[in-house]
């Protein structure tokens, strides 16, 4: 199951790979378009070239895993049980946060980003979508703070020094066990 869309070639991706680099380790509002360009060996004006705010090569960066989200729930619903949609979102879930690791922690953690992907309502469909597969239509409120924990937890557990030593299979079944455990699904 490959959830995450690979990224373009080209100049854009060495910009894209640095941006990256310098949200994860810096956050976005601390990372200017001018810190940017200097760390991929550009001018100011060639990294406009391709990007003019800082909100365009942020929701650039982070499209791949933003294209990939919307997949899962895709997936998700031609299942017919709640508890195969969930599995089918947690399993997405898992694979997003191992495979775009750096992307994910700046997604779950980056307040810049928390409120320029709310201000998209395509964004706030997707999770009131996947949030009622996964949960159904009047969770309490222990499953709800479950599914929050499972998430925000996805970021820790992902770049854990212990995670390297486990097989991806291992990896992923363990990950999916604590989902379903927070979930109430076990």
């Amino acid at each position: 199951m490959s959830a995450v869309p690979q990224r373009r070639r080209g100049g854009r991706d060495q910009l894209l790979a640095v941006a990256l680099r310098l949200f994860a380790r810096d956050g976005i509002q601390a990372t200017s378009l001018q810190g940017i360009a200097d760390e991929a060996g550009v001018t100011k004006a060639g990294l406009y070239y391709h990007y003019k705010t800082k909100d365009e090569i942020v929701l650039d960066v982070l499209k791949p895993l933003l294209d990939a989200l919307p997949a899962v729930t895709r997936r998700a619903e031609a299942h017919r049980t709640r508890a195969a949609r969930a599995d089918e979102i947690l399993g997405g879930l898992i694979e997003i946060a191992l495979h775009e690791h750096s992307g994910f922690v700046v997604l779950m953690q980056d307040p810049y980003l928390t409120r320029l992907l709310g201000q998209q309502e395509s964004m706030r469909r997707w999770w009131e979508e996947t949030s009622a597969l996964m949960l159904g239509p009047d969770p309490d409120p222990q499953t709800r703070i479950g599914l929050a924990m499972f998430i925000s937890g996805l970021v820790g557990a992902s770049r854990d020094p212990a995670m390297t030593d486990l097989d991806d299979r291992t990896r992923r079944q363990t990950l999916l066990e604590c989902g379903r455990r927070l979930l109430q699904r076990d």
